[in-house]
């Protein structure tokens, strides 16, 4: 089997790292535009082939499997377009951004791509980012969210299930606009309150007075600030709503404080505390 993995960041390296350690018979090549990221790859021996230039794979290209896009979620678009004139019917192509509504969109107005392309999310990762936070075990029991485009086989669909299966993640298929709404409040407007409770709370005179709560909390806020960025942009109107969902919930906490109705702030955090005993840990 060839797989491709375009963008070697912390999960473009970590599905390498779980590709070979779940098949025995793979031939792995990667591409990065980062120098220091190749240099650091082509140590550890990954990859079977690297290149900074993914034209530079054309011939190797149409005899791949399957190919990984992971980098930020607006230059899928850009890699798809790239790679698009390179590969045959057969191949399956996926990515792992963390948006879906539009490259969905654009992968299904393609008459081409819309056969081959399987859009992709892994419910994984780690705030260390970048190859150094890469490891074999990253989508251990992690759902993999996946939208197939309008006209992808079957054949195709079950094909990635099982590659997945094979890196011990639990693939799941969502709609596009769905995953969206659900990330939003799962997962970005989490990473933006980290982002802002870091900033509103730290500052020289506390830096030494945090507790764990306050470091479990804001942990994620040590992301990659411009991968974050790009994830708002792509998903702004969601965004925006589960927001204004969070904004109406504060403002009710600070007018029940202005009214010194305890009985009703120990009802949310009662009800708070019940929901999140719901979750599996």
């Amino acid at each position: 089997m060839i797989i491709g993995i375009v963008g070697l960041g912390l999960i473009g390296t970590s599905l390498a790292l779980s590709l070979k350690k779940g098949f025995g018979d793979l031939y792995l090549w990667g591409v990065d535009n980062d120098c220091e990221v190749l240099g650091y790859l082509s140590e550890k021996k990954i990859f079977d082939v690297l290149e900074k230039r993914l034209d530079r794979f054309k011939d190797l290209i149409r005899e791949t499997d399957c190919v990984f896009i992971s980098v930020h979620p607006s230059s899928v678009m850009d890699v798809v377009k790239n790679i698009e004139s390179y590969v045959k019917e057969g191949v399956i192509i996926t990515d792992t951004a963390s948006t879906k509504s539009k490259i969905m969109s654009y992968v299904n107005n393609d008459e081409f791509l819309r056969k081959i392309f399987i859009g992709g999310h892994p419910l994984a990762g780690r705030e260390i980012s970048g190859p150094l936070g890469a490891v074999d075990n990253l989508f251990d029991g992690k759902i993999y969210f996946l939208c197939p485009a309008i006209e992808v086989s079957k054949e195709k669909i079950g094909s990635l299930e099982k590659l997945l299966k094979k890196i011990n993640a639990t693939p799941l298929i969502i709609d596009p606009e769905v995953h969206d709404e659900i990330l939003a409040f799962t997962s970005h407007l989490p990473q933006i309150i980290a982002y802002l409770l870091s900033y509103v709370a730290i500052n020289e005179n506390n830096i030494d007075f945090f507790g764990s709560g306050f470091k479990d909390i804001t942990r994620i806020a040590k992301s990659d600030y411009n991968l974050w960025v790009d994830i708002v942009k792509e998903n702004n109107i969601k965004i925006k709503k589960a927001l204004g969902e969070f904004e109406k919930t504060l403002r009710d906490l600070v007018e029940k404080l202005e009214k010194e109705d305890f009985v009703s702030i120990e009802k949310l955090f009662k009800e708070s505390k019940e929901k999140r005993l719901k979750l599996r840990d």
